[in-house]
């Protein structure tokens, strides 16, 4: 393995053809463009996969896995006065809702039409992309926590790498985070002080404080679990970060959220991220 590259990081993409070991470019993007061309496929080609009922289609091999988690979460937060709200920051083309109309045609715990959407995307062609492929729902969206404001909602998830994109400070982070009713989420940690860096997108991210984010999270009321994330490495200094799957809300409904994803499919604290529970390959 050579040295880790330094300097600055440029996203592309590069279209073309290889023919008798002849490579030729029809086509070339950067930055933004590129990320959008690229991110915007894989994330429709999810949206056609839940729409079609041909899963493992679907790109990330843990989505199936996450997207349940979710809908038990959601169950979970029924009975609460008002429309349910569900928020992601990282919303991208705003696939969970085609996941749990998916999810729905099995369990019909849920009616996703009387869910109000919300989300965070830092690109302005997936929001937008996302409103035209969702016309019959209740969708808002922005291109930065500082354009939303706190969100107040019942769900709150995120992938880690999303959070990452979103935040840079711990206030903030679990500002949002102690707005849901509960909130589910990954998240690689700096074990010092916050650590900004950039990933391979070429977008910058933050490692927050884990220290500073567990006592910003204490709450009457409130519970925190971290279970160790073993599905991908984020990261290869574990001096310096550390990745956990992340439960945290009211106690009562993190206890019925549990209830409702092992009665799902299996998964309650004992094993919790475990990766008998994603799609193998």
């Amino acid at each position: 393995m050579g040295k880790e590259a330094k300097g600055e990081v440029k996203t592309f993409l590069d279209f073309g053809k290889i023919q008798a070991g002849r490579r030729t470019c029809y086509d070339y993007y950067e930055g933004q463009d590129a990320y959008d061309l690229f991110m915007g496929a894989r994330y429709f080609k999810d949206i056609m996969a839940y729409r079609d009922g041909e899963i493992e289609k679907v790109y990330q091999v843990e989505d199936l896995r996450d997207q349940t988690r979710k809908y038990a979460a959601l169950v979970a937060c029924k009975g609460t006065n008002g429309k349910m709200v569900f928020f992601e920051p990282g919303s991208a083309a705003m696939g969970v809702i085609d996941a749990l109309e998916h999810l729905n045609k099995e369990y019909g715990q849920l009616s996703v039409k009387d869910i109000l959407f919300k989300g965070i995307d830092n690109s302005k062609w997936m929001n937008a992309a996302a409103l035209y492929t969702h016309e019959q729902y209740d969708v808002e969206l922005w291109e930065s926590a500082k354009e939303s404001g706190t969100i107040q909602c019942d769900l709150f998830f995120a992938k880690g790498v999303s959070l990452m994109y979103v935040y840079q400070d711990e206030e903030t982070m679990c500002d949002a985070i102690k707005k849901s009713k509960i909130a589910i989420f990954d998240y690689t940690f700096s074990l010092g002080e916050k650590i900004q860096d950039f990933v391979g997108t070429g977008l910058p991210v933050t490692y927050l404080s884990l220290e500073k984010c567990k006592k910003l999270l204490e709450e009457e009321g409130k519970v925190l679990i971290l279970k160790p994330y073993v599905i991908k490495n984020y990261h290869h200094n574990p001096k310096e970060k550390i990745t956990y799957d992340c439960i945290y809300g009211d106690k009562e409904i993190v206890e019925k959220y549990l209830s409702e994803l092992n009665n799902k499919i299996g998964e309650n604290l004992d094993n919790y991220g475990d990766k008998k529970f994603i799609r193998g390959e």
